[in-house]
């Protein structure tokens, strides 16, 4: 059966599962887990997202988001492409870390926000990695103990709704007993998780904007070739100097990686092979998980875009 379209609107509470290609760990060690946290911490702030729960597992990851005015699909790629690129260049790989698209499911709130979180926050205990899920350090488990904001989450939400800390605790030890549950995953239209009738009526309610349309390659080299102070001539001729190089590679991964303009196309609108714009933009992506100043030339390219 075919896929469903994503909904997205502001508000909407998404339990989001993100699976290791061919089902190879994600974390080999502290670092990794830590480089993943870093990065959910940097972007839940960039697109101004709410994680009310997260578990990392070794080769899968559960995210219990809400999304801000940002489409969901904008803070999940700039999250999982930035991690695929500091886990291949620290551990020597190349190809895909994470399996081709993640599943996000629509959640209704007031009936599966709690329940959900905590069965995010047990998920390490269900599958024998801790005895106790306090032993487990890569959920937003200590935070709710410790009762105080992280980079990550903000527990006094939640804190509020269960009767505070102690409150909380008695929550997740009342659901320590529970196995794997099937019910969060029987959807409605492979999408949603609610009542009857909860994702058809979300879908009447939330209206979804209309299908960007993609401008011409030209217009967007336009715009960034102003910004660099180079000309379009300069990019597509045969000048390999170090200069042209650099901001040519810049923009290509920009209209290749976080615009979604096919290779082929930027290759040939600037005349290069294919194969080797493909190199360069990789060897780009890993000089920024090393290179502030790198990652910081993107971003105000990003923002002409």
């Amino acid at each position: 059966m075919a896929r469903r379209p994503r909904l997205f609107a502001p508000g909407l509470l998404y339990h989001v599962i993100v699976r290791g290609n061919q089902r190879r760990k994600t974390f080999y060690d502290e670092p990794d887990y830590r480089a993943y946290l870093d990065r959910l911490a940097r972007y839940r702030q960039r697109y101004g997202y709410t994680i009310h729960a997260y578990s990392l597992m070794p080769n899968h990851v559960h995210l219990l988001v809400e999304s801000s005015r940002s489409p969901l699909g904008k803070f999940m790629q700039g999250l999982q492409q930035s991690y695929s690129q500091y886990f291949n260049l620290r551990h020597r790989k190349v190809g895909h870390v994470f399996q081709g698209r993640y599943q996000a499911i629509v959640c209704q709130k007031d009936a599966y926000l709690l329940e959900l979180l905590r069965y995010i926050h047990l998920n390490p205990v269900r599958a024998g990695l801790s005895k106790d899920p306090k032993g487990y350090p890569y959920t937003g488990h200590q935070a709710y103990l410790q009762g105080k904001p992280t980079e990550i989450i903000d527990p006094r939400k939640i804190l509020t709704m269960v009767g505070g800390q102690a409150g909380y605790r008695n929550f997740i030890r009342d659901g320590m007993g529970a196995g794997h549950k099937g019910e969060y995953y029987e959807l409605q239209d492979q999408r949603f998780l609610g009542a009857e009738g909860f994702g058809e009526n979300l879908q009447e309610t939330e209206e979804q904007p209309a299908p960007r349309k993609r401008k011409p390659i030209q217009a967007v080299i336009t715009a960034l070739v102003r910004k660099l102070g180079v000309s379009e001539a300069q990019l597509r001729s045969a000048d390999r100097s170090w200069r042209i190089s650099k901001l040519r590679t810049m923009i290509a991964y920009v209209l290749v990686r976080r615009q979604g303009y096919g290779l082929k196309e930027v290759a040939k609108y600037l005349k290069r092979d294919p194969s080797t714009m493909s190199v360069l933009i990789g060897r780009l992506a890993e000089r920024m998980e090393q290179d502030s100043e790198v990652r910081h030339g993107i971003e105000q390219l990003l923002k002409i875009v």
